[in-house]
């Protein structure tokens, strides 16, 4: 079993709204201290002039997304509709969100320019279009 690493909670769904490009985790060390932040791919590979969102502090974005999950996520009905089982919100409650989060979002586009953060979560389990 492969390990997700667990300092970069929105790896692989978290991208960059002016340039639809994946934000990839990444840190900085000063003294002594590490910072975590997200980086627009477009703007690693391409410098920061190419694109106005550039990065957001891990912290910041991640906290935003829990906070937006804590809220859209708050009724037992929706909890019930998207297959969450209590103890997995509990885990989520108590300061874990990692397994929840990459259950139920799909896709977060983060914009530099406004700090807006949108989530999009996966379909419910049991919905088809197929009617």
């Amino acid at each position: 079993m492969i390990r997700a690493n667990q300092k970069a909670l929105l790896a692989g769904v978290l991208f960059c709204k002016s340039c639809n490009r994946p934000m990839i985790p990444t840190y900085t060390a000063k003294l002594g201290r590490r910072f975590r932040y997200y980086v627009c791919q477009k703007a690693r590979q391409n410098g920061w002039h190419t694109c106005p969102t550039k990065s957001v502090l891990a912290a910041l974005i991640e906290d935003s997304v829990v906070a937006q999950l804590r809220g859209a996520l708050s009724s037992e009905e929706i909890r019930q509709q998207f297959q969450i089982s209590e103890t997995a919100w509990q885990v989520f409650e108590q300061g874990e969100p990692s397994e929840l989060v990459r259950a139920v979002v799909e896709h977060i586009a983060y914009d530099g320019i406004t700090g807006a953060v949108t989530l999009t979560l996966a379909r419910e389990e049991g919905t088809n279009d197929e009617d």
